[in-house]
């Protein structure tokens, strides 16, 4: 009677497991969701730039145009490439140009690489950070200073490329 009573309590727990895996089984659903996800579009591009000594400006005396320094739009939209003509040693010029953010997402300037000979410093990277919004335009200067190493009678080209990523990626 006592081996019985043992082997019903097994005998009971599983057909206990039985009627739960059978509730289970009737009482869950598959549900599939089918769907479209967009994304924003993270795109910015350079839409002006100026040189503050462009062509036929005189220096600060008014008796000669030295140096002179013309910028312009790289190919990539992504970048200005300056040009110094007849610079000389500490020769300075400010650069002025607009980004402009025609994406669908805020960006923010993660870095400017310069690819510039080793007589010429670029500084101004006081925008790093700053977010643009969509359909939102953002001005900003670079300062270009000729060292004193710098050959005579020489033409110097260099280009500036900034590099955007997505507002909440930048740190």
């Amino acid at each position: 009677m006592q081996k019985r009573k043992l082997m019903a309590i097994p005998m009971l727990l599983v057909f206990a497991l039985v009627l739960s895996g059978f509730a289970y089984a009737h009482w869950s659903k598959i549900i599939t969701i089918d769907g479209t996800v967009t994304t924003g579009r993270l795109h910015l591009e350079v839409i002006s730039v100026a040189s503050d000594d462009p062509p036929g400006n005189k220096e600060w005396n008014e008796l000669k145009d030295v140096g002179c320094t013309t910028a312009k739009i790289g190919a990539d939209k992504q970048s200005i490439i300056v040009t110094i003509t007849n610079g000389y040693p500490c020769y300075g010029v400010y650069v002025h140009f607009s980004v402009h953010n025609d994406g669908t997402i805020p960006a923010k300037l993660y870095e400017i690489v310069v690819d510039a000979p080793p007589e010429i410093t670029v500084e101004g990277w006081d925008s790093l950070g700053e977010q643009i919004d969509p359909c939102k335009n953002a001005d900003n200067t670079i300062r270009v200073h000729i060292e004193q190493t710098a050959e005579p009678e020489t033409s110097y080209t260099f280009t500036v490329k900034f590099i955007y990523w997505n507002w909440n990626e930048v740190p």
